[in-house]
Formats: structure tokens, C-alpha cells, sequence
């Protein structure tokens, strides 16, 4: 490829998208109709190189000895056309969609848990995380471009990087920093407006007056982009121009749809259903990565037989007609291209069925989309509930024009639409609707319309094209403590729905006390409602208005003066500033106001690794990675936190027992001190957050107390895992956990009380939410050798005798983020002693390891369903009557999550129903095997602590 001319920096849109990524360019001073597509050179063999225009979102490992070229540094993957070949070929060692996992918050999206559902045992599998998979395939691009431009290497260009329009900030945030690990500044840019953006390029002037004329004067455009992983809504108006001197049109975005994780994905998913049965026989499955190679399959099926007759709204010729059928086929496991192959042939017309009756039906204006009890579920993704895309968008445009009948005119972009009659299908529905004549606008190549629009975007916003204003899609809340008297929380406007790119949003007559030398939580809302609230604007929470986005939780530094005259916190007086930045993220601050040099509090959102502090429902209603956070932060308070003397009171109790010596303090005050801070404060279990982390603090401030005897110890370690139980939910859970940590390698100092050892492992499984991967690691260290079997001979460490070996068995069962071999071996050993030992401890243990759905950890920590079907047969075995933990511990292995690399086969979860039939189970306890449901509060209320304060108090408005 020859490179462009010296001019000014270029204008790149990058459609980094589930199915392919897509880079066009332009020279800055260049005209829209110049935009040029980047056709992007790849690995189509295993030695060959093409540069094609597009580039499949996959990553291939190689198999151990498989000989591959590496032109691009992409190792240990592959990346583009031969990753996608090869992928098809050896299951379980492809990277796929990996922008669905990017915006998936029940998982650690910074770990390597992809490719998802593959082997434990598979321990030479190079693995990635969704973050680092869609930062490669950047990479790849920067590399290349760069190998093609030397003299305009993409990191120097204006980078626009498309996004779906419904992404939440989290989000679009790890978007920013896949880019910034490519060593790419990028600009996030809508995706359905990149679309609009690539149709007004080709309309050109004539164009948009003609679709003016056609509406008379002002068209309502409905934009549909179904994409390979998510279904993108918007609305669009064009207008005349009031002040303009030709009367040039005026466009603006005035709603963005829901986040809908349902598209291309969703129809390979189901056309795989439909031949599974087919390829293996009725009432069997494919494991994980065969039916993964199926997917891919039927995707290539789908693309050829519906590529064919599409509709570009009356622009170009059409394109041949596609053949009747094509075929399926499930190769063997290995490298091995022959033998073993399972074969079948989909039809376009049971294709087009599929796609049409299952995500295009008939659907009224006033239709919207059904609750169902499961939806396609695969690969861990948490699939939309309701495939009906009409639903979907019938819903979008009765909230967002509920005085229209239907829009003027409708776009589509999304390779689905090549199909004629699919096209035809949408735009039937929607002239159903009784609106005006319907305008099906021209579209071109719906893989590249995406990347040429950021670049016409980019062109606009150096003036050379119109330009789709309309702002924020979204107003922006933060939540104030609900009324003493009972009634709607309160939420104070923060960033306006419409709210302008770079400009700063005051709350203003609004001044907030804000919590300073202490941890607080922010709790932020998003509304797409069309009801136009202004930045400082109180309005009630309404659950059908606000969507709950990840809370912003932080401790400021209160300042050498506030702290000097009041101890270790203070409040400020702010007010609150929001910015919708120029790249696409929100930005939030408190600005102290009365100050001679005010200070300015920046609000990150918490993007913690593993997806705790993030808002989720998944597909079997909890967010394994982040559900628990948000209930703990969430949940109304037991009572109100007591402050003032009573917790001083509380402080000084501790500081008596556990502070400097003190000739007045009597023995028996340690081992009184629970008691005493009850009379004080009331029972334990109606101490809030707020009250148990005080306590805590103030406890861990002299740890080294505890040494002093044995009572001390054992208290401190009953209040230090109670006041920080279950290890996260406040702001400063992280740097406590921190502080505590380094305790657990000095163990005891009085190793011989049993009563210590047995509250040191109390606490340690109460705050085993918020341990990493490598303390749980430790732990375990310490512990199999005392848990495991005598035939392991494992050596045990020197100078450690360990008590309460129980309790250390229900801490280690606790432990989740301890990868999922380990936990099948300990599940193994425990499985073993269930032989001769009736303790009923035992199968809750096995309950917890296997458990389908975890209480706080990301959901690849699961152990197979290989394992927990061993246990399960086990069980089976077991007199149900006699041992109270047997019905509970086989509703946490045989529960349905909708999962295939996670759910246990069909036979044996209808085994464990019939099971607890037989034993009079509760009926939500059947219900839990029988079907996707969430999971109930009280099943995770072991780990859950009560609500962290929120940090706005309202003193004057």
C-alpha cells in the first residue's frame, strides 16, 4: 500500500467490534467522499499474509508444537483470518467476543479467563483477559499501520474508537485503557451515530434535503445497528436550520437505547441448538469447546446463506442470490482434520426462519420485551432475557417519542440486514406501527459504515461536514440519604441528559457536607427518561426511570488543619461538578466552595479487578463478581449508626484492653470486651459498616496488643473478622485487608489454645471477599497439609500445629479466588473422609467448592462440571434424611446457571430434582435446578455485611 501523501495529521475511526475489526482514514483537510478503508494485513494460513479490510475480533493459541508464523507479534495468539479458520478446526482454543466479556461485570474482566470454559488440566494454554484481548487486537492494528504509514504512525494520528452507544461508563473506561495499552489516545464515538454518520457522507447536501423534503421538514430517524454481540438503538432528528441563511439541516441524537448484549451472537447461538440435536442425537450435548466449534460453524452457515438479495434501501445492484443450504460441521478434538467429524446442513429458509420468527417477529408499538424465565446463555455471557429485537425496539421508541406514532425513517446497519427479507421484516413492523410513510434509508457495506463514520465524524469536528450534536444520552445522579420520615431516596442532578462534550455541569444552589478523613460511597444513577432535569435538580429515585451504575467510593485526606482540630475526619463544604469529557467518559468532582484556595476532589469509578463495584444481574440473577459488593453496599442500614459518645465509648473500651498498657485495666476485661462493647453499642448484628470499620480501625491500630495474652488474641481476631466481615463493601476494605494480611504469617502467639486458633480461622473465612488470589494461595499452602490424606504426604511446615481443624476446613472451602484445580483437589480429599465421617460439615464444604454460581468471586473460579458431577454421584448415595447439609450442598452443584462450561449435564440435575422431590425440598430450591433464577439473598448472606454510609449530606440549597 502506498503511502498518503505529508498533509496534516490524519482522522482514523477504528470499529473494533465483536465480530471484526475495521479501520478507515482520512487526511484531515480531506472531504468525506476521500475516506479511505485500511485494509489490514493478517495471517490467513499459517504462513500466508493478506491485508484485507477486515479483520476478525479472535485470538487463536496455537497448539504446543504447532508451527506458526509470526510476523506481527502477536504470540502466543493469532489474530484475524487464520485464528478464526484454525479456531473452527481445534476446539476450546479460541478468543471470541471478546467485546461482550469487555461490558460483562460479573466476571474480573483485567483476568485471564478466556477462552472461556476451557480445560482446568489445560495448564499450557496461553489464557487472556477480556481487557488485554481487545488491547491485542489494537495492538495488531497499531503494528501494522505502523509497518504501512512509517511516517504516520497511528499513535501520532487522531484516533476515533467506536463504541455501542449503550455501553455504561465502566465500559467505555476499560475501552479507553484497551486503547492506552496499545499506545493509542483514542476518542469514543457511538456507534449507531458512526452509521449515521457514514449515511450522511454518501446522501451527501442532496441527500439529507431529500429525506427533508420527504418528511416535511423534519425527519425522526430511527437507527437499529445489530451487531455480533449487542443491538444498538438510537434516535435521530433532522432539521431545518432556523438561523441558517440556506436553511442547512440541523442534527442531534435525542435517545439512546438500553444496553442489549443480543445480536449475531444470539442467532449462531440458536441455529447451534437447532443442529446439536442433529449432530449428536436428542438428549445429548456437545462439551463446551465442540459446541463452541458449532457456534462458528453455524456463524459461517449464517453469513453464507444470508448474504445474498440484501436491500440497500434502493443504492447499487444487487447481489447474487445465496445457495439453498450449507453445511455444518464439528470436527475431532486434536489437530486432526479428518476422522471423528460430525456433519449437518442448515437451509436458508429454516435460517431465515430462525432469525425472523426468533429475533424479528411481529410486535406492536405497544409491545415490550417479555421477562422470561431463561434466554440463550453460552460461554458465560449474560445474554438478553428476550430475543425479539422488535420488542426491544418497540419499547425504545414508545419511551423515547411517545407522541409519534412511528419514525420517518429507519437505518440499518449490522451485517444481519444483508438478508432482503430481514430487512424487509424491521421496516414492515415499524410501518405497522400507523406512522408516516416509512423511509428505508440507502446503506452501504454494513461492515465498514461503522469506521468510515468515525472518520466522517472526525471531518465534522474539524468542519468539513455536518456535525450530530445532542450530547449526553444519559442524565447523570448522585443519591442522597433518604428522608428520616420515610419516602423516595433523593438524588441530586449531576450532568444533564443532552449535556454538551467538554462542558462542566454545577449543581448549583445545591452545598453538600462532604465526609473527608474517612471512607465514603457515592452512589451514581444514570436516566435516559426524556423529562429534562437540570444539574442541581432534586428529583425521587424511581426504579423504572434510574439504572444503578458502579458506586464511587473513596477516602479524601481531610488536610493537616481539619484534622489538627478535629481528630481524623472532617467535613467540607462542595459542590458537585460533572463533565461529559471530550473522549466519551464521566468525569466527576467535589469543589470546596468558601475556601480561599478551594479543593477539588476527582470521583474515579471504582473499577475493581474483579468487577466488584460494579452494578450486575446476570443470566442466573446474581453477578458473581459483582452482585455481592453492590448488595453490601446497598442494603438499609440494621439501625442507625451510632456515633458520638457512644462510639467514643465503644473506642475507648477497646483502646483500654487493646492500647498502651493501662495499670487499671483488670485481666478480665479482654475477655469481656465483646460483651462490653454490646452493652455499649447494642448487639453485634445491628452494628452497621460504618460502626464495625470504626471499631476495626481503631482495633488493627494496635495489633500488636493481642500478643499480650491469650484472651487477647482471641479477641482481637472475633472483632477483627467481624468488623471487617465479608472483606469489602467500604471504600477502605482494600487498605484494612492490607493491614491485616501481613498477621496471617505470625499466626498465634499462643498456639496451644484451641479457642484462638479456631477465631483466627473464623476471621480469616469472614473477610475472604476481599483476599486475592495470592493470599488465598497461602492459606491454602498452610492448610493442605493438614487437610490432605495421609497418602499425599505433604510436608508439613515446622514449628505450626494448628487447632480447630474445622474450622481451617470451612475457611479453605471459603476460599474462592484459589484457581479451580486446587479447589477440586480439596474438594476430593473432603469427598474422601465423607466415607467413614458423618459430620454433616463436610458435604457443606463440597457445596461451597462447587458451587455453580459463586458468593463473591468471578465466575471462571467455578470447577468444572466434571467435578461437581463426581460429588454429585457421591451424594446421590447418601441418606438425605440423616444428613442436613445433603439437600443444600446438591442445589449448589446442580444448580442451573445457563452456562454450558459451568452446568452439570441434564441427567444428573434431573437426578438431584427427583432427589428433592423425594425429600420435600423447598420449592425455590427445585426451582434453582429446574431454571435460571437469581439467587436468593439469604444464600449469600454469609458473606454480606450491612450499607456503607453514603458520603452527601444535603445542608442548603
Amino acid at each position: 500500500m502506498s503511502a498518503p501523501a505529508k498533509s496534516p495529521s490524519l482522522i482514523v475511526g477504528i470499529d473494533l467490534g465483536t465480530t471484526h475489526t475495521v479501520v478507515a482514514w482520512a487526511d484531515r483537510d480531506a472531504d468525506p467522499g476521500a475516506i479511505r478503508v485500511f485494509s489490514i494485513p493478517q495471517l490467513v494460513t499459517a504462513t500466508e499474509i493478506e491485508a484485507r479490510p477486515l479483520l476478525p475480533s479472535l485470538l487463536y493459541a496455537p497448539l504446543p508444537g504447532e508451527a506458526q508464523a509470526d510476523p506481527f507479534g502477536d504470540a502466543p495468539f493469532a489474530i484475524g483470518e487464520h485464528a478464526r479458520r484454525r479456531g473452527g478446526e481445534i476446539p476450546g482454543r479460541l478468543v471470541a467476543s471478546a467485546k461482550s466479556w469487555l461490558c460483562h461485570p460479573a466476571v474480573d474482566r483485567t483476568a485471564p479467563i478466556l477462552p472461556w470454559g476451557a480445560a482446568e488440566e489445560a495448564a499450557s494454554l496461553p489464557r487472556v483477559s477480556p481487557l488485554d484481548a481487545s488491547a491485542r487486537i489494537l495492538a495488531h492494528v497499531r503494528r501494522t499501520w505502523d509497518d504501512a504509514f512509517p511516517e504516520r504512525p497511528l499513535a501520532a494520528q487522531e484516533v476515533v474508537l467506536t463504541v455501542p452507544a449503550s455501553f455504561d461508563e465502566v465500559a467505555r473506561e476499560l475501552t479507553v485503557e484497551a486503547a492506552r495499552r496499545a499506545g493509542l489516545s483514542a476518542r469514543l464515538l457511538e456507534e449507531p451515530q458512526a452509521a449515521f454518520y457514514d449515511f450522511m457522507r454518501l446522501a451527501g447536501a442532496d441527500g439529507l434535503d431529500a429525506l427533508l423534503a420527504r418528511s416535511d421538514g423534519q425527519a425522526m430517524v430511527l437507527v437499529c445497528d445489530v451487531g455480533g454481540g449487542t443491538t444498538d438503538l438510537s434516535l435521530i432528528r433532522v432539521a431545518r436550520g432556523a438561523g441558517a441563511a440556506k436553511g442547512d439541516p440541523e442534527v442531534s441524537r435525542v435517545a439512546v437505547g438500553h444496553h442489549l448484549l443480543l445480536g449475531g451472537d444470539n442467532m449462531d447461538l440458536a441455529l447451534a441448538h437447532l443442529c446439536e440435536p442433529r449432530l449428536v442425537g436428542a438428549g445429548e450435548k456437545l462439551d463446551p469447546a465442540r459446541f463452541g466449534q458449532l457456534v462458528l460453524a453455524c456463524r459461517a452457515a449464517k453469513e453464507r446463506l444470508l448474504a445474498g438479495g440484501a436491500s440497500s434501501g434502493g443504492a447499487g445492484s444487487a447481489a447474487p442470490s445465496p445457495p439453498d443450504d450449507a453445511p455444518v460441521t464439528v470436527l475431532s478434538h486434536g489437530a486432526r482434520l479428518v476422522g471423528g467429524a460430525l456433519t449437518t446442513r442448515l437451509g436458508r429458509d429454516e435460517v431465515e426462519g430462525v432469525v425472523l420468527d426468533g429475533f424479528f417477529p411481529e410486535a406492536p408499538r405497544d409491545a415490550r420485551p417479555q421477562r422470561g424465565r431463561s434466554g440463550l446463555v453460552a460461554f458465560g455471557l449474560p445474554y438478553e432475557r428476550d430475543v425479539a429485537i422488535t420488542r426491544h425496539v418497540a419499547w425504545f421508541f414508545a419511551r423515547h417519542a411517545p407522541e409519534a406514532r412511528g419514525p420517518t425513517a429507519l437505518l440499518l446497519n449490522g451485517g444481519v440486514f444483508r438478508a432482503r427479507r430481514v430487512a424487509e421484516r424491521l421496516a414492515q413492523v415499524v410501518e405497522r406501527w400507523g406512522g408516516p410513510p416509512l423511509d428505508l434509508l440507502p446503506h452501504a457495506d454494513p461492515d465498514l459504515a461503522v469506521a468510515r463514520g468515525a472518520v466522517a465524524y472526525g471531518l465534522a469536528l474539524a468542519g468539513r461536514g455536518v456535525r450530530i450534536e445532542g450530547g449526553a444520552a444519559r442524565g447523570y445522579y448522585v443519591g442522597l440519604e433518604a428522608p428520616a420520615g420515610g419516602g423516595p431516596r433523593p438524588a441530586v442532578c449531576v450532568v444533564p441528559r443532552g449535556a454538551k462534550e467538554g462542558s462542566v455541569h454545577a449543581a448549583a444552589g445545591r452545598t453538600f457536607a462532604l465526609v473527608v478523613g474517612r471512607p465514603v460511597r457515592f452512589d451514581l444513577f444514570a436516566s435516559d427518561d426524556a423529562r429534562a432535569d437540570r444539574a442541581g435538580d432534586l428529583v425521587p429515585l424511581e426504579d423504572d426511570r434510574f439504572e444503578a451504575l458502579p458506586p464511587i467510593a473513596v477516602a479524601f485526606d481531610a488536610g493537616d488543619a481539619a484534622r489538627a482540630a478535629t481528630g481524623k475526619q472532617a467535613e467540607v463544604r462542595v459542590q458537585i461538578e460533572g463533565e461529559l469529557t471530550a473522549i466519551g467518559t464521566l468525569d466527576l468532582a467535589c469543589v470546596e466552595v468558601d475556601a480561599a484556595a478551594p479543593r477539588r476532589f476527582r470521583l474515579a469509578f471504582q473499577l475493581r479487578e474483579d468487577g466488584r463495584g460494579a452494578r450486575a444481574t446476570e443470566a442466573e440473577g446474581g453477578a458473581p463478581g459483582g452482585a455481592p459488593a453492590e448488595r453490601a453496599q446497598a442494603r438499609p442500614h440494621a439501625a442507625a449508626a451510632p456515633g458520638g459518645k457512644r462510639l467514643d465509648e465503644a473506642r475507648e473500651a477497646i483502646e483500654r484492653v487493646f492500647g498502651k498498657g493501662r495499670p487499671d485495666v483488670a485481666p478480665r476485661e479482654a475477655k469481656n470486651l465483646v460483651r462490653e462493647l454490646e452493652r455499649v453499642l447494642g448487639e453485634r448484628a445491628t452494628w452497621t459498616t460504618e460502626t464495625a470499620r470504626a471499631l476495626l480501625d481503631t482495633l488493627v491500630s494496635s495489633a500488636r496488643s493481642r500478643r499480650r495474652s491469650a484472651d487477647h488474641e482471641r479477641v482481637f481476631w472475633s472483632l477483627a473478622g467481624y468488623g471487617l466481615r465479608p472483606g469489602f463493601g467500604d471504600a477502605g476494605d482494600p487498605a484494612r485487608v492490607a493491614a491485616l494480611a501481613p498477621l496471617f504469617a505470625e499466626r498465634l502467639a499462643f498456639p496451644q489454645e484451641a479457642r484462638s486458633w479456631q477465631q483466627f480461622w473464623i476471621a480469616w473465612r469472614r473477610i475472604a471477599g476481599g483476599l486475592d488470589e495470592p493470599l488465598q494461595v497461602a492459606i491454602r499452602d498452610l492448610a493442605d497439609p493438614f487437610l490432605a490424606p495421609a497418602e499425599q504426604r505433604l510436608k508439613k511446615p515446622k514449628g505450626v500445629k494448628p487447632e480447630a481443624l474445622d474450622d481451617l476446613l470451612e475457611l479453605c472451602a471459603s476460599l474462592e479466588r484459589v484457581p479451580a484445580g486446587r479447589r477440586s483437589e480439596l474438594g476430593a480429599w473432603i469427598l474422601e473422609r465423607t466415607w467413614t465421617d458423618r459430620d454433616a460439615r463436610l458435604w457443606a464444604a463440597i457445596g461451597r467448592l462447587g458451587a455453580r454460581v459463586p458468593a463473591y468471586a468471578s465466575v471462571h473460579h467455578v470447577v468444572s462440571p466434571a467435578a461437581a458431577e463426581r460429588w454429585i454421584d457421591h451424594l446421590l448415595r447418601e441418606k438425605w434424611q440423616e444428613l442436613p447439609s445433603a439437600a443444600p450442598a446438591a442445589v449448589q452443584l446442580a444448580r442451573r446457571t445457563g452456562d454450558r462450561a459451568r452446568d452439570v449435564s441434564d441427567r444428573v440435575r434431573g437426578e438431584v430434582e427427583r432427589r428433592l422431590v423425594k425429600v420435600g425440598a423447598p420449592e425455590a430450591w427445585l426451582k434453582a435446578v429446574r431454571e435460571v433464577v437469581a439467587v436468593e439473598e439469604s444464600e449469600r448472606a454469609a458473606f454480606f455485611g450491612e450499607g456503607l454510609p453514603v458520603g452527601l449530606r444535603l445542608v442548603s440549597e
